[in-house]
């Protein structure tokens, strides 16, 4: 009862402020933007993904956009399984993820499945790190934004793609909407399916076979009707994400000749949010409510020879969260900028296996202030303090100095410490048998430094970017086994993660042709440094399913209404023990993977054909899964 009384008067205080930062000023029109605010040079600790990329791969997985072109790491188990996702060699459960401003981390595990998020539904995607995490707490190692937008005067809006691919693979999706001057109204509808029986080579018989999957098909569908309204100085804005999904579940390699297990998911989410934007000449306040419901079904079972069942499992996992949000940018004196938060999340979650309904209050207030210092140096600076279930966890703070050369104008650096928190997922807490109450939130130190050059020459433009960062988290939370046959999860670990990044980017144009070029190349050190690492002999040992290098590319020529495109993808070395002396399994072999895409617009149609996999790879992404070598897709488009 105090935090909602809490929340209410600290809305209550923005509202004034509001009130008295406006009350002389009269608008006669106003234009809604993204935001008012001037960005500073220290906008290179985020990168927004290309507009027009997300575009060309709306029908793929955010898993796959995320694995082709950004520095992030995806540990995925192949098609129609879990994939998630680590910034800066830390664990999925670290990595954040904001939709419009709203947190799809569940509530029970802490992460995110990016094979359940089609690019389809999105319209813009950009990736945060080191102090520009600083607004939500969890983001220790970065933060994955997503966002819908609407945009104006434009008409009718009618999109149509239908692909087919291998192991009958049909994807259809539906953009259907209007768009006026002051109302924006949209629906995207889609199904994606796939009977995923592709062959392989099972290394884990001997001696090896050429096998074809079993019991991996899968389907999901969804729904995203959307509604903005714009008024004089002033946005209404309201959206539904509702989604369902069918996944069977393979066997591992070694177990494919054990015909008598079934085991599926079924995941129904329906997220809901309302916002009301206002603006005046200086700044907005924005006031954002959303539902979030989620429903989780697992089903595993094994029979005997005879038909008759073994083992079964058949659990629910039901999750409510309820997320509330005042926020308020305002334009300060002298170049400062002055942006303020107050969120209030309440979150329920009904598992088969927990003993009862548990549930979680979170109240976070923020504040950063960013501006010029003095000549080309500007200054960042940030905290938060959080109130979880009634108990102060601490503040937060963060600060970053940016520079612009003055002789390279083209050139800019920032430095940057930020500290964060993670609260243990509810698993950690109340899981049956297991789950460890008395746990402590994880705490992290981040150091970074960054350089950014960008250069237009003519037809040609430059940008590149290198990122050094070093973090330190204490009380990293991990899972351990126990006499009693079970694990339960203790802050047993020091982790420390250091590493660099690097992004390349070209683009060349000339009358008809264009030429893009660009690139990430990531080192990532992790390993725990704690004392019990030392006893169990695994200290500076780099941690499991981290490698230590990963890298993409992408390279595009169009011309006229004809496109081509070649895309690499790497991955390092990964262990999958911290035992070295296991046998046969204690890494995963590095791969590299080929795809080529070509593409040719007529009229309104458009046409391509994508070849994934094309030198036919055999490769383990995790131990003893099957992934699929050489595949093809055609898609067939229609836009108004």
């Amino acid at each position: 009862m105090m935090m909602k009384r809490c929340f209410v008067v600290l809305s209550l205080m923005l509202f004034v402020f509001v009130a008295k930062a406006q009350d002389t000023i009269v608008l006669q029109t106003v234009e809604v933007v993204d935001s008012p605010l001037k960005k500073t040079a220290e906008a290179s600790m985020e990168r927004s993904m290309d507009p027009s990329l997300i575009k060309r791969l709306n029908t793929v997985s955010m898993s796959q956009l995320l694995i082709q072109h950004s520095p992030v790491f995806i540990k995925t188990y192949g098609p129609g399984g879990l994939a998630t996702a680590s910034f800066r060699g830390t664990t999925p459960s670290h990595t954040l993820v904001l939709w419009n401003g709203f947190r799809l981390n569940t509530p029970s595990l802490g992460q995110v499945d990016f094979s359940t998020i089609p690019v389809f539904m999105t319209d813009n995607i950009a990736l945060q790190w080191g102090s520009r995490t600083s607004s939500n707490s969890g983001g220790l190692g970065g933060v994955v934004n997503i966002e819908n937008n609407g945009y104006y005067g434009d008409g009718l809006i009618l999109d149509l793609k239908q692909s087919y691919g291998s192991f009958n693979s049909i994807g259809s999706y539906l953009t259907l909407g209007y768009s006026a001057e002051k109302c924006f109204v949209r629906v995207k509808a889609y199904r994606n399916s796939s009977d995923n029986d592709f062959e392989y080579n099972n290394v884990a018989l001997i001696p090896h076979q050429a096998m074809r999957q079993k019991n991996a098909d899968f389907v999901d569908y969804g729904v995203m009707p959307e509604a903005e309204f714009k008024f004089k100085n002033s946005l209404l804005s309201v959206v539904s994400w509702n989604q369902w999904s069918y996944r069977n579940q393979p066997q591992i390699m070694p177990n494919v000749n054990n015909d008598n297990t079934k085991e599926y998911n079924e995941n129904v989410f329906s997220r809901n949010f309302i916002s009301y934007k206002y603006y005046w000449n200086t700044g907005y306040l924005m006031l954002k409510t959303a539902c979030f419901y989620e429903q989780q079904h697992y089903f595993l079972q094994s029979y005997t020879s005879d038909g008759h069942p073994v083992t079964t499992v058949n659990t629910d996992n039901d999750a409510f969260s309820f997320f509330n949000i005042v926020d308020l940018e305002q334009r300060l004196a002298l170049r400062w900028n002055l942006h303020a938060k107050i969120q209030w999340d309440n979150e329920h979650v009904k598992a088969d296996n927990y003993d009862s309904l548990k549930k979680r209050n979170i109240l976070s207030i923020y504040a950063a202030v960013n501006g010029k210092l003095l000549g080309n140096l500007n200054l960042r600076l940030t905290l938060r303090n959080d109130i979880v279930d009634g108990t102060n966890v601490g503040l937060f703070p963060t600060a970053t100095l940016s520079y612009v050369f003055f002789n390279i104008k083209e050139l800019s650096a920032n430095v940057g410490y930020s500290h964060n928190y993670r609260s243990p997922s509810l698993n950690d807490l109340y899981w049956t048998p297991g789950g460890n109450p008395e746990l402590k939130p994880e705490n992290g130190k981040t150091w970074d430094f960054n350089l950014k050059y960008q250069k237009e020459i003519k037809r040609l433009k430059i940008e590149s970017q290198l990122g050094i960062y070093y973090s330190m988290v204490n009380d990293w939370i991990q899972w351990v086994p126990t006499t009693y046959r079970y694990w339960i999860p203790e802050n047993v670990s020091e982790v420390l993660a250091y590493g660099l990044e690097l992004h390349v980017g070209l683009d060349y144009s000339f009358k008809d042709l264009n030429l893009s070029l660009s690139g990430n190349y990531v080192y990532s050190s992790t390993s725990d440094m704690s004392e019990m690492a030392e006893l169990q002999n695994t200290k500076g040992k780099q941690l499991i399913y981290i490698p230590k290098h990963h890298a993409n590319a992408f390279l595009s020529a169009r011309w006229k209404t004809w496109n081509v495109s070649y895309t690499m993808e790497f991955t390092g070395r990964r262990n999958t023990s911290m035992n070295d002396d296991e046998f046969f399994a204690f890494q995963l072999d590095p791969y590299m993977l080929h795809h080529l895409s070509f593409g040719k617009q007529i009229c309104k149609f458009n046409i391509e054909a994508r070849l994934n996999n094309f030198t036919n790879v055999d490769y383990q992404a995790v131990l003893w899964r099957a992934m699929p070598g050489i595949s093809w897709e055609v898609m067939i488009g229609y836009k108004l």
